[in-house]
C-alpha cells in the first residue's frame, strides 16, 4: 500500500481521487492548497504525489520544481493533473514531474499513471 498525497484545490476531486486509491489500495491524504501542502509534507513522506497545476496560492509546475529540489522528495514520483488544454505535459516534464493526467480522470488512467511511476 502506496502513502500518496493528492493537491487539488477542488474538494470533489481531492475526494473522487481519494477514492480511486482506496478502491485499489492505496492511502490518500489530501491538500486544498499550496500551503496545505507543505504543512502535510512537513510531517508525511508520500510514496508519490498527485499535484494540480491550477492552485489558488501557487502553481503546481513551482511546487514541482521545489519538491526536485527537496532532499526528502527530489525521488517522489509526482503526477502532475489538469484540465487545462491544450496539455501542458512539456512544462511538467521541464519542472521534474514524472507523469501527466488529464481530468476528468478515470480509474484506469490513474491506475496506469500509478503503474508508470512505480507505485503498484
Amino acid at each position: 500500500m502506496a502513502k500518496i498525497l493528492v493537491v487539488d484545490d477542488e474538494q470533489l476531486t481531492c475526494e473522487m481521487l481519494s477514492t480511486f486509491l482506496k478502491l485499489i489500495g492505496h492511502q490518500a491524504i489530501t491538500a486544498l492548497s499550496a500551503r496545505q501542502t507543505w504543512d502535510k509534507l512537513a510531517y508525511e513522506e508520500p510514496d508519490l504525489v498527485l499535484l494540480d497545476i491550477m492552485l489558488p496560492d501557487d502553481n503546481g509546475l513551482e511546487i514541482c520544481r521545489k519538491l526536485r529540489l527537496n532532499e526528502a522528495t527530489k525521488t517522489t514520483p509526482i503526477i502532475m493533473i489538469s484540465a487545462h488544454f491544450p496539455p501542458m505535459t512539456a512544462e511538467a516534464t521541464d519542472a521534474g514531474a514524472t507523469g501527466y493526467l488529464m481530468k476528468p480522470i478515470k480509474l484506469d488512467m490513474l491506475k496506469a499513471a500509478l503503474l508508470n511511476a512505480g507505485v503498484k
